[in-house]
């Protein structure tokens, strides 16, 4: 009822949905989810019928024709199955109502979104949406779970989704995928690609018509929402051009993850390419064009295609790129992410605001410094960033 009236102000909408592991266990008389990968898959295969079954029922009641897509995270990993997608989600929202879930069916481990505010967000900054809804069974975020924490407070109005420190410990439900840490990040994913995302209740969906045109307050006005309207988490201030590229490196799983120092952060604030020698060590091991997480202080600052896979990477770290082929044995790169292939998760304000102290500028070699020996390949950092 919902979708069909969102339909009928001029909205498209994509569901995405999952239940066909709990379809299944209602279908064959299971009392819980298995445990046992292959069982779930064969317990999803009797479900995912039977769950779409019940969607062209329910939504035959008010009108609307639905079409199903099942994805795994291996039609995200390259660019233009990632685009295929795409456009058959554009296409199949003209003529229909799409239905997406995570074929449960046949993914393993390895090519799984892991849970579907997961696959929402990415599908979210697929489409260049204009909001992302997050349905749960509490009618906001907490600073903890309420259930078990009373001194819990519910948040109303998220600024910066990105910065958010929650207790999200307790569990939920048993019957769905993820929980609130997963509805955080998702919210997050969103939010660096300049999308909105609220956090409604389940069993009260059409709350959602009342973020439709929701304003959100400035900065030391008083928050607008009512309490059980649900939580809104504000779009981080998209200040670099997010085209589709960047929308796709953001949905690339990360196996590796970079320390940066204050000069390599501040060189991403000013949109340029993050250089080995800003590197300060990294955890991880991927391989050449994978997605890596870049780290600052503590924090995800951004996520980029890295030029450099984990070996080569720790062999150039700290070096002038004129000595990179004398170390890997082969011409490379300068870059460990290009520009382009870099999306910011945080603020370019915050980034900015990054003092740099000066370093001295070393001849090549060794130097001795309060009587330590000191290798001074990494300061030449900054002729190669041209400070």
């Amino acid at each position: 009822e919902l979708i069909a009236e969102l339909r009928e102000k001029g909205y498209q909408v994509v569901l995405i949905s999952s239940g066909a592991v709990g379809m299944g266990c209602i279908k064959l008389g299971l009392k819980q989810k298995p445990s046992n990968l292959r069982t779930k898959q064969a317990v999803a295969a009797a479900g995912q019928s039977q769950l779409m079954r019940m969607y062209e029922d329910l939504f035959g009641t008010v009108g609307v024709q639905v079409a199903q897509l099942l994805l795994s995270q291996s039609d995200f990993l390259e660019k233009e199955r990632w685009s295929n997608v795409k456009s058959t989600i554009y296409d199949a929202s003209s003529l229909s109502w799409p239905i997406i879930n995570e074929n449960d069916s046949t993914n393993t481990a390895g090519i799984r979104f892991g849970d579907n505010d997961n696959l929402a967000a990415l599908t979210a900054v697929q489409l260049e949406a204009d909001g992302l809804f997050l349905f749960t069974d509490v009618d906001n975020l907490f600073t903890a779970n309420p259930r078990v924490d009373p001194d819990a407070k519910p948040l109303r109005l998220v600024r910066e989704p990105w910065a958010l420190e929650v207790d999200t410990r307790a569990e939920g439900s048993g019957m769905g995928t993820g929980g609130m840490a997963t509805k955080i990040l998702a919210a997050r994913t969103a939010s660096a690609s300049g999308i909105p995302c609220c956090m409604i209740h389940g069993a009260e969906p059409k709350r959602s018509l009342g973020f439709l045109d929701f304003a959100p307050p400035g900065e030391g006005e008083q928050d607008r929402l009512p309490a059980t309207l649900g939580t809104y988490f504000m779009a981080m201030d998209v200040s670099q051009t997010v085209g589709d590229t960047r929308r796709w490196i953001l949905s690339l799983p990360t196996p590796g993850e970079l320390v940066v120092d204050d000069g390599a952060a501040r060189a991403l604030g000013a949109k340029n390419s993050l250089l080995p020698a800003g590197v300060l060590k990294f955890q991880g091991v991927w391989k050449e064009n994978e997605a890596v997480k870049i780290c600052y202080s503590g924090n995800e600052i951004a996520r980029g295609v890295i030029n450099f896979s984990s070996d080569d990477l720790s062999k150039v770290l700290g070096k002038n790129s004129s000595e990179f082929e004398e170390l890997l044995g082969y011409a490379s790169c300068a870059e460990a992410c290009y520009r382009n292939n870099i999306i910011l998760t945080t603020p370019l304000e915050s980034l900015l605001s990054i003092e740099v102290v000066p370093k001295p500028r070393l001849s090549r070699g060794y130097s001795e410094v309060r009587g330590q020996s000191l290798s001074i390949g990494a300061l030449d950092y900054l002729s190669e960033i041209g400070s």
